[in-house]
């Protein structure tokens, strides 16, 4: 490229003299050389245009993340190459002099930099590219592609410091940074001296509580002195009482010691006597004691014969009741017999007459038997059958009727499917659906759903073609019938309620007002069936939008035999589908051919389609379904009944074989309960013997017990004359030691008083000795206390008297504690600092307002000036597109800096009113005509050396897009202005082309040929 014609070499620095790339994204080697004004990069999409911004914000020590592409930086090396090289040369300070900023990108992720070929930090490598006023993460100075919408996403703080960052004044930015710091230093001062106030008024409140407990301290301290002097007065007054007291109890004691030997001596004397009187005392209890244990003795003897006379009377008695037992049993055993031998007799005739009969018998219970096997048999098979009839309906039926039930519910109930899935996906426009729902009668005209809710598509393939033709905006967008209602739908959803959701307009009619160019039957042997439009039903006004906006009444639908015949396809049908292909036809802007390009689509589940062949399939597979199962159902009825009556035979028949085998049962036992009942006659024969031997025995027992019966009675007769003899020694004894007691009671109650008084003089003699010896001590303790005091001689009733006095006094008052007195002298101290460091903050706060009002007079009227500047610009150029626009300084006070911002206020309807840039209100393509013009806006009071705008045209209608161009070629072309760097994909028609601008096609495509040549500018 041509790089003659330079300007003053101070107007030059910074500019970009080349750009290097080699095995940088799809680029193998190339050298890029802009001019010094405005250079126009554009080319087909995928040609590596927006390639060559990415190269300058990295190679000039960009981050990745700026890109808004991939995080990370080895992405951007070509495939299969380990390394990416860019190199930046910019023109330099001095005349002829270029500064080459390189960086070499590896594969693992890191960076070499180097300045001139000079190996350096990246720190360095930043710092000198900042010195030329190159701010690659400044979105007013960078653009990139993938963040052209972040422009409009920073809030009005951030686009100020971006907006003073690219005029490069630092004096401005560094005031401003200043102003906020001693801001932010002034409300800290400001807030710790109002909390410093505070803590001295709690303080001085504090001190006045405490000087009243101070002052009540001292008097009570004084009075306690008082009541000391006082209290030591009494002390030597009660010693001397002591003294006398003492002396009292050493004549009582004295006297106490006297009476005391005296009641001792009595006391061991009646002491000896009752020891000797005791003695004979229990010699006499001795004596009845071993008489008490001969007569238990013979007690004893006397019970063991009575009891043995007890047990022969007993045994008599039972050997009789044996004996009318054994002759009850004998009678009863005769009888007995006689009776088991009249049942024998009865057994064996009932048998005789059973064995005439017994064939007939056998013969009918086998009879009865093969009936019940073939009912058996019978009643299996029905069995059988109710099973499988069961599981044909369990298990085939009814699963399948339920299974139908299932899909058609859900081919009926694709929409509330739908709803549910977009409330995670796009919650917003659900909640603009329910606010509509509930709000349309405020509107004057039909205000319509989304499309994908409001058509109704006929097959999946048409809803496949139709999601690949409207973008998906429209899809989700609600249609309005009258522009008011668009613009109040608008300012309630988009301003108001802040939902990012999308609103367009569509003309009001009842009939269909477009029609297919080409007729359907031309084309019909091309293997096409119908046009779009005709696979899609909905609200008229809607089939009236898509075909006014994506032409749907021209696109033929086919099968994939339309990809035999695309030659043969009228040229004036640009766009059609075959079963999975999409052609689509364009005519190249630089020849006059056509291009036909074809791709793949496939269904993206957006639309809502309902196949009726398929509802109508499925709800005729559920009736006849229903119907078998009802058929089944009456062959199990029929089954049952037939079985019920299977098993009412079987019981019947049960009953009568059961009767039948009781009855052989019965007569099968009859001969062997007659043996049973003889060989019982014998044993009952057997055991018992004749009443004349049972008398006999009974007799010869009996006498033998009488003799014995004498035995005892003489033995006991002489027991009891022992008795009686020991009886009367007991009493003898027992009278003599009674009258021994009584002839010794009136020793035994002397020893007693004896005992009483030497006891109670002992405790005497003791108290008085204690009493002594704690008189004593008290007499000491007090002697000691007295000795420190100084004393003033009152009697003891003016001491007690003085003492109540001040112990009323005392009592009245408050207990004060001492740590309260050393609290009130720290407290003292911490008020007089808290005024000192008042004043301090006070004296610094009024610096620190100085100082900014004084640095913010100087900073004000130039930042005012600049945004003026700015907002004069962008005003005038927004009106020469028949806009209105303005920049504004907004802050929320004169001194909160930090809430200073830029705020670009827009407005492209007449009916509206001015309102901030916002991605709520605003559409994607009024965002970039903003954010466009704001850019321009900056061109003259910038001071980088050059900026880079990549495809900010993309989404502007063609209106706006015109009107940019011819802004962008007015202002970037002007003597002096900054370098402008500016990428589209496409350049207008019939532009004013001046000199100062250099148009650059970008030729980088597989597709190129290998030798092709270009001509340079």
């Amino acid at each position: 490229m041509d790089r003659s014609g330079l300007l003053i070499p101070p107007h030059m620095v910074g500019r970009i003299y080349s750009v290097y790339c080699k095995d940088f994204v799809a680029y193998n080697e190339i050298t890029y050389y802009p001019k010094k004004y405005l250079n126009v990069l554009t080319g087909p999409n995928g040609t590596g245009k927006s390639t060559i911004v990415s190269a300058i914000i990295l190679g000039l020590g960009g981050d990745p993340q700026l890109l808004d592409r991939s995080s990370s930086i080895s992405d951007y090396i070509k495939s299969n190459k380990n390394s990416a090289t860019i190199t930046i040369t910019i023109y330099g300070r001095e005349n002829d002099c270029k500064e080459a900023f390189k960086r070499i990108i590896n594969n693992n992720g890191d960076s070499r930099f180097f300045v001139n070929s000079k190996d350096m930090s990246k720190t360095k490598f930043l710092k000198i590219i900042a010195s030329y006023n190159i701010q690659v993460s400044n979105l007013c100075q960078f653009l990139p592609q993938d963040r052209v919408q972040d422009f409009s996403k920073m809030n009005p703080q951030e686009l100020l410091v971006n907006t003073m960052s690219s005029v490069c004044d630092q004096e401005l930015i560094q005031n401003f940074n200043d102003l906020k710091e001693m801001r932010v230093k002034l409300l800290s001062a400001h807030a710790d001296r109002a909390k410093e106030k505070d803590s001295l008024q709690k303080e001085q409140k504090r001190l006045e509580q405490l000087q009243v407990t101070v002052n009540q301290f001292q008097e009570r301290q004084g009075i306690l002195q008082k009541l000391n002097i006082y209290k030591a007065n009494k002390l030597w007054t009660e010693v001397t009482v002591g003294k006398t007291k003492i002396k009292n109890l050493k004549d009582q004691l004295d006297k106490a010691q006297m009476t005391c030997k005296t009641h001792k001596k009595m006391y061991e004397s009646q002491k000896r006597a009752q020891q000797k009187i005791s003695q004979k005392t229990s010699d006499l209890r001795n004596k009845t004691l071993e008489q008490v244990q001969l007569i238990s003795q013979t007690n004893a003897t006397k019970s063991g014969l009575e009891s043995q006379l007890e047990t022969i009377k007993h045994k008599i008695n039972e050997s009789k009741c044996d004996l009318e037992r054994n002759v009850q049993q004998a009678t009863k055993s005769k009888n007995e017999v006689n009776q088991i031998m009249q049942l024998v007799e009865t057994k064996k005739h009932e048998l005789q007459e059973f064995n005439k009969h017994k064939l007939d018998v056998l013969k009918e219970l086998d009879e009865r038997k093969n009936k019940i096997n073939k009912t058996r048999e019978t009643t299996m098979s029905q069995y059988n059958k109710r099973r499988e009839l069961e599981t044909m309906l369990n298990d085939e039926k009814i699963p399948e009727i339920t299974a139908l039930c299932h899909k058609i519910e859900r081919l009926q109930n694709i929409k509330t499917q739908k709803i549910e899935q977009l409330r995670t996906q796009n919650p917003n426009l659900v909640e603009a659906m329910s606010w509509v729902a509930q709000n349309k009668h405020k509107y004057r005209s039909h205000i319509y759903d989304p499309m994908i809710f409001e058509l109704s598509i006929k097959s999946e393939e048409g809803a496949m073609y139709l999601e690949n033709v409207v973008r998906q905006r429209d899809l989700y967008a609600f249609a309005c019938e009258d522009k008011n209602d668009m613009s109040d739908l608008i300012n309630e959803l988009c301003v108001k309620q802040r939902l990012s959701v999308n609103v367009m307009y569509c003309a009001p009619g009842n009939r269909c007002l477009h029609t297919s160019a080409v007729p359907i039957t031309e084309i019909t042997s091309m293997g096409f069936s119908s046009y779009l439009v005709d696979l899609v039903s909905g609200p008229i006004p809607i089939i009236n939008k898509l075909c006014g906006t994506y032409q749907i009444h021209n696109i033929p639908i086919g099968t994939n035999d339309v990809g035999n015949y695309t030659s043969s396809i009228p040229k004036s049908i640009r766009l059609f589908f075959g079963g999975t292909k999409k052609f689509l036809l364009t005519t190249s802007r630089y020849r006059s051919d056509f291009i036909l390009t074809e791709s793949t689509i496939r269904r993206k589940f957006q639309l809502i389609s309902l196949d009726s062949k398929q509802l109508k399939s499925l709800k005729d597979r559920h009736a006849k379904s229903v119907c078998e199962k009802d058929q089944i159902r009456n062959k199990l009825v029929e089954v049952d009944n037939e079985f019920d009556r299977l098993q009412i035979v079987l019981r019947e028949e049960g009953e009568k074989k059961r009767k039948l085998e009781q009855k052989l049962a019965h007569y099968g036992n009859l001969e062997s309960e007659v043996k049973k009942l003889l060989e019982k006659v014998d044993t009952i024969n057997k055991s018992f013997s004749s009443l004349v031997t049972l008398q006999e025995a009974f007799k010869k027992n009996l006498i033998i017990d009488l003799k014995k019966i004498y035995t005892v009675e003489c033995q006991l007769l002489q027991i009891l004359e022992t008795t009686d003899i020991l009886l009367t020694k007991k009493k003898v004894n027992q009278v003599m030691e009674h009258v021994h007691k009584q002839q010794h009671e009136s020793q035994i109650n002397t020893l007693t008083e004896c005992e009483e008084q030497f006891k109670n003089s002992t405790c005497i003699v003791e108290k008085l000795e204690t009493s002594m010896q704690m008189q004593a001590n008290e007499i000491d303790s007090k002697t000691l206390e007295v000795q420190r005091l100084e004393l003033s001689r009152l009697d003891l009733d003016q001491i007690r008297e003085a003492i109540v006095e001040f112990q009323a006094r005392l009592e009245c008052m408050k207990d004060v504690n001492s740590e309260a007195i050393t609290d009130f002298h720290q407290r003292q101290e911490q008020v007089q600092e808290l005024k000192k460091l008042i004043d301090h903050k006070a004296n610094l706060e009024k610096n620190v307002e100085s100082e900014i009002s004084n640095l913010f007079s100087k900073w004000e009227p130039r930042l005012t000036n600049l945004i003026e500047t700015i907002s004069t610009k962008f005003g005038a150029f927004m009106e020469s597109i028949s806009y209105v626009g303005e920049v504004v300084l907004s802050r929320k006070d004169i001194h909160d800096f930090n809430s200073y911002g830029i705020q670009i206020m827009v407005q492209y309807r007449k009916d509206a009113k001015l309102q901030t840039l916002d991605k709520y209100i605003q559409s994607g393509g009024e965002r970039a005509v903003a954010i466009a013009i704001y850019s321009l806006s900056l061109q003259h009071v910038t001071n980088v050396p050059f900026r880079c705008v990549d495809e900010i045209n993309q989404g502007m209608d063609a209106t706006n897009e015109r009107n940019i161009f011819e802004l962008l070629l007015k202002e970037a072309t002007k003597e002096g202005s900054a370098q402008y760097l500016f990428v589209t994909p496409k350049l207008l028609r019939d532009l004013n082309y001046n000199k100062h601008l250099c148009v650059s096609v970008v030729h980088n495509s597989g597709s190129m040929k290998p030798n092709a040549k270009f001509p340079q500018c």
